[in-house]
């Protein structure tokens, strides 16, 4: 059976990658627009969801360790609160395994290595 931090972080990459999904599909009318994400946080019964704009969209996807979250969903022995905004936070992966799990199925980091090759 996998380690318990493997399918916490593989609760949060599942979110994200549905985020991702979403995302793509939206229309953007430009960087202050409100869109509806799920929560990214290790919880697989969580079904929160949490309005950010395009830009801070964005600006949790430019880090592959970084997680956008329903305020105070962020798990002490996964996450470091990085922001805390109005209406969720932005957590990073603790050092070692779960920030490496995290970096490693970023699919904006494998993007990133295709174009690079």
């Amino acid at each position: 059976m996998a380690d318990w931090r493997e399918r916490e972080v593989g609760n949060e990459t599942l979110a994200r990658d549905i985020n991702e999904i979403e995302n793509a599909n939206l229309e953007h009318a430009g960087g202050s627009a409100t869109n509806r994400y799920v929560c990214e946080c290790s919880d697989a019964s969580c079904m929160a969801t949490i309005s950010l704009t395009q830009d801070e969209y964005e600006q949790v996807r430019a880090h592959g360790a970084h997680f956008v979250i329903a305020l105070d969903h962020e798990n002490p022995e996964l996450d470091l609160l990085v922001a805390e905004h109005e209406a969720f936070a932005v957590v990073r992966k603790l050092p070692g395994f779960p920030a490496r799990l995290a970096r490693a199925t970023d699919p904006r980091g494998r993007t990133r290595q295709r174009d690079a090759s």
